[in-house]
């Protein structure tokens, strides 16, 4: 708020302490309540205003496309978050993209799981399914429980939401009964989805995928696009965040900026088009890094099999470097997810006198279950090459997420850090 300075607050009246508190700041102007009944910083109503609106339609003609419609905040892990400018362009393509490439339609419904200060809360189903004349219902907070009762009541269409999220559905003692033929699939984004939550929803015959966005070029980038693929298809391309939206532009770098275009070859995920952020608030420096010559730089490494199907390997500066080879953490934590005992997992690179770095796994393991790390390691024989099995393997009771379930890589970094188990 000391960075962007808002000219207006809208508060509910449960806030009432934390709007106390930044009125005393004097950075906001202006707050306004969202509750008549509950007002106990005697601030304008939200409804009293509104009965003084004019009923005469509202003509903004000086708007421009380029013109900033929301501020979404991103990569605030290691510092303060930055301001991503979304303008009225990047939402209205946004949205075209997703009513196109899903075929959204007016009678589908959704349930909006990912928080509304997210990029995924309002590009993913909740604009694009407004915009198509459909219907999305919101909670205060996510609740696992009462997801799996509207699904079935509301006839729901379509879930969207984080890894963690739909393990929380999973977990719940409803899930095994509960009736999910209303969804046309389940699709999870921000981190990769262990396969058997994957499975959990396959079994109930529902077609469950991943995909792939940044706020700064979408979010709707990569996906797989369900009504045109077959079961079989769905769970033989299950590691992969499909392919991209319709108007978007991708585009594979290597280091010397050169396009990779050989199948199965890791290199920078770039993306460009009409959906694309306008820059950081405030924050040129950071702009000018992300955006270059009309393109995102993700940072992510991704390649793209003989069929067109990308897969996101690695963050590039999260990869590591282990006696010359370069090691991507997701494709270990793949194979560590395929462990029953594991609930999450993340793997990091630490140093080591010997091969420069070496993998360490940071383990939570699911409730009443147990296993050593001569365990971990004896399940991951055969399935991985010898120098990309970790080294150190810490057990942990929660491995550390941010406010939407993401594993942040920088904290466990921070915490777990050391050549040690």
């Amino acid at each position: 708020m000391n960075n962007e300075q808002p000219k207006v607050l809208f508060y509910e009246g449960i806030n009432g302490k934390t709007a106390a508190t930044l009125e005393q700041n004097q950075v906001i102007g202006q707050f306004v309540c969202l509750d008549a009944d509950l007002n106990p910083n005697q601030h304008p109503v939200y409804q009293t205003i509104m009965e003084k609106a004019s009923a005469a339609a509202v003509s903004c003609p000086e708007l421009q496309m380029e013109d900033t419609h929301l501020i979404i905040h991103t990569g605030g892990t290691t510092g303060l978050p930055k301001g991503g400018l979304l303008s009225h362009r990047c939402e209205i393509f946004n949205s075209f993209s997703e009513i196109c490439t899903w075929g959204l339609r007016y009678d589908d419904k959704a349930l909006i799981l990912l928080p509304l200060f997210h990029t995924g809360g309002w590009n993913l189903l909740t604009l694009p399914l407004l915009h198509a004349g459909g219907t999305i219902y919101l909670n205060r907070q996510f609740d696992p429980q009462k997801t799996i009762e509207l699904v079935p009541q509301e006839k729901l269409t379509y879930l969207f939401g984080a890894a963690t999220i739909f393990r929380m559905i999973v977990e719940r003692p409803e899930y095994e009964s509960a009736d999910f033929s209303t969804l046309k699939w389940c699709m999870s984004g921000a981190a990769p989805t262990p396969l058997n939550i994957m499975q959990a929803f396959w079994e109930k015959g529902i077609k469950f995928l991943t995909g792939y966005g940044m706020t700064e070029a979408g979010p709707n980038n990569l996906s797989a696009t369900p009504q045109f693929m077959t079961q079989e298809l769905v769970e033989a391309k299950h590691l992969s965040v499909g392919k991209p939206f319709y108007l978007t532009l991708p585009k594979l770098i290597d280091d010397e900026g050169n396009e990779v275009t050989t199948p199965n070859t890791p290199g920078e995920l770039l993306w460009a088009g009409p959906q694309i952020f306008n820059g950081y608030w405030g924050n040129e420096e950071e702009t000018k890094k992300t955006l270059v010559d009309g393109w995102v730089h993700t940072g992510d490494m991704a390649s793209v099999d003989e069929d067109g199907f990308y897969y996101i390997v690695g963050r590039k500066k999260n990869m590591f470097i282990s006696g010359g080879e370069n090691v991507f953490p997701p494709e270990i934590e793949d194979a560590i997810y395929s462990i029953p005992e594991v609930r999450e997992v993340c793997v990091i690179g630490v140093p080591d006198e010997k091969w420069g770095e070496v993998g360490k796994a940071v383990v939570s393991l699911k409730p009443g279950m147990t296993i050593d790390k001569a365990g971990i390691l004896a399940g991951l024989n055969g399935k991985l090459a010898r120098y990309k099995i970790p080294k150190y393997v810490t057990f942990v009771e929660d491995v550390p997420k941010n406010s939407v379930g993401k594993i942040v890589v920088a904290e466990v970094q921070k915490a777990y850090g050391k050549a040690e188990d």
